[in-house]
């Protein structure tokens, strides 16, 4: 049976009960993800090309270490940047300090899996079109 994976499609399991983030946060998330604030708005993928759409952008707070405190995932939507799969995501969790890292990054949508590894959730993720999708498994210190 072929699963679709979606922008972010989370089980209710997964997702964090969490408050959404601050906008000091916020803002922290995307800084770490590698994208750049002007004033209040993002430089996307589409400052390639001014005629491109811009790109929507969404957080979703989910515990995939399982210790009760939510990671963030970051999907950015632009079918101009990202053809088919029309998104990319990035994987941060907070460091002790406070400050994010960057645990993962690629295109497609995301789905976490039953399965563990070093503790954390697995994460199968992928576009349209693709007929096994990709799984990426936690090393220790990032999604690989």
């Amino acid at each position: 049976m072929k699963r679709a994976v979606f922008a972010l499609s989370l089980s209710a399991s997964a997702m964090a009960a969490a408050p959404a983030f601050s906008p000091a946060d916020t803002a922290a998330i995307y800084k770490a993800a590698g994208l750049v604030m002007k004033g209040k708005a993002i430089v996307d993928c589409a400052v390639a090309d001014p005629a491109w759409p811009r790109s929507r952008f969404d957080i979703e707070a989910i515990d995939l270490s399982g210790d009760g405190k939510p990671e963030a995932v970051l999907s950015e939507g632009n079918i101009a940047c990202y053809g088919r799969d029309e998104t990319a995501f990035t994987i941060l969790a907070r460091n002790p300090d406070g400050s994010w890292r960057k645990l993962a990054q690629n295109t497609g949508g995301i789905m976490p899996l039953k399965t563990r590894h070093n503790g954390w959730l697995d994460i199968e993720y992928g576009g349209p079109g693709l007929q096994k999708q990709p799984v990426m498994r936690f090393d220790g210190k990032v999604y690989r």
